[in-house]
């Protein structure tokens, strides 16, 4: 297996309880197969993720969603179905891709002999290392559990509580799994450019050309296998953002510190956990626009081809071939065909919030407009004219 897979075996261990990764690592045969055990994971896997979509609905339906008003329980519930949907749809999602997926790792996290050995530096192998944050952020939902627990009284919202944690772990778990992949590509192509200034090109040229083809192509098979629930999670950190927006105007119009609940600490607290779905996007969107970008590198540093001992040889005529082929070809991360995934996402996601926003202002302005209505004012097409 190659290094990236090693440092992140306890990830793909838990990912494989979870049944996001449909295979396992066989050593004998020394590839990734999908076996019976797997198999069984998903049935136990979905039978509890269907029993615990239940309960959840049932319980954010009789605490929550009912003390809302008819608008904010509409979109409550939207969010509350994406958000019970992640995980079941992205199990389901696995098992019908259970083929593809299988042989999508085989690719990425099989060991190169020859790539091994062309890692930059050690600290490339720590910049690619991400046990360390999902340990922060499993240590955060555990806080987050207990300030939450701690300041709830009743055993229903304990345990909604409860279960919206492990849904949010999850979740991220699931990012971590799609940036790991991800990266995988991202990092061949780090190595394929490290092998380019290496002497030994001239010998290696088929081979870099081939895993340059090979890697690039893994761009589409993640897509397909993964940006389903990638999508799914993205419009759910837009709705969390959308929350914390909605928050922070309504804490600059009344001018109270954070009118979320009656203790202080956990309304700050709240609305810190929002914002934490900000940083799960930028994990996602930031991994893929990165190896997009290494990608799109690794053919633009063969243009520099000016070896005279090769002129005029094979080997600039498919340098040649291979620049015209992939200079002007955008390789990029795609969310179902919708749009690309990468940094642009974060000025869609801004937009979208200024665009709430500002609706949510001329429906407080509209209702003002109602209220005065009642003083003397007729309210008419959204102007307001006195009455006679």
């Amino acid at each position: 297996m190659s290094s990236l897979y090693r440092q992140h075996s306890r990830i793909f261990q838990i990912s494989r309880l979870l049944y996001f990764t449909p295979c396992s690592y066989n050593e004998e045969l020394g590839h990734f197969v999908a076996t019976k055990s797997n198999l069984t994971v998903f049935g136990v896997a979905l039978v509890l993720t269907i029993s615990f979509w239940v309960y959840d609905i049932h319980l954010m339906a009789t605490n929550v969603l009912r003390t809302y008003t008819t608008v904010f329980a509409a979109v409550g519930g939207i969010e509350l179905l994406i958000y019970v949907s992640v995980v079941i749809c992205t199990i389901l999602n696995v098992f019908v891709k259970r083929q593809r997926i299988t042989r999508l790792m085989n690719v990425l996290f099989r060991p190169d002999r020859i790539l091994d050995r062309c890692s930059p530096t050690n600290s490339a192998d720590a910049r690619y290392n991400d046990n360390r944050k999902l340990l922060a952020f499993a240590l955060f939902i555990l806080f987050g559990i207990f300030i939450k627990l701690f300041h709830l009284k009743t055993a229903e919202l304990k345990i909604l509580r409860m279960m919206t944690a492990g849904r949010f772990f999850t979740i991220w778990m699931l990012i971590f799994v799609h940036r790991l992949h991800v990266r995988a590509i991202g990092q061949r192509m780090e190595q394929l450019r490290v092998m380019y200034a290496s002497e030994e090109l001239e010998q290696h040229l088929d081979y870099f050309l081939h895993r340059y083809d090979r890697y690039s192509r893994q761009i589409g098979e993640v897509d397909d296998c993964y940006s389903f629930p990638v999508v799914l999670v993205l419009l759910l950190v837009m709705l969390q953002l959308i929350y914390l927006a909605e928050h922070l105007y309504s804490t600059i119009e009344t001018g109270r510190m954070m009118p979320v609940a009656d203790n202080f600490f956990y309304s700050l607290f709240s609305q810190v956990w929002q914002t934490v779905y900000g940083a799960l996007g930028y994990y996602c969107i930031s991994a893929c626009g990165t190896a997009s970008e290494e990608v799109e590198e690794t053919a633009l540093c063969t243009r520099h081809f000016d070896d005279y001992r090769l002129q005029n040889t094979r080997a600039a005529k498919q340098i040649q071939k291979f620049l015209l082929k992939n200079l002007h070809q955008k390789k990029k991360f795609s969310a179902c065909g919708f749009f690309d995934i990468d940094n642009t996402v974060i000025y869609m996601v801004f937009s979208s919030i200024v665009t709430y926003l500002v609706i949510l202002i001329q429906f407080k302005q509209l209702e003002t407009d109602l209220t005065q209505s009642g003083d003397g004012y007729n309210v008419t097409s959204n102007v307001s004219t006195v009455q006679p």
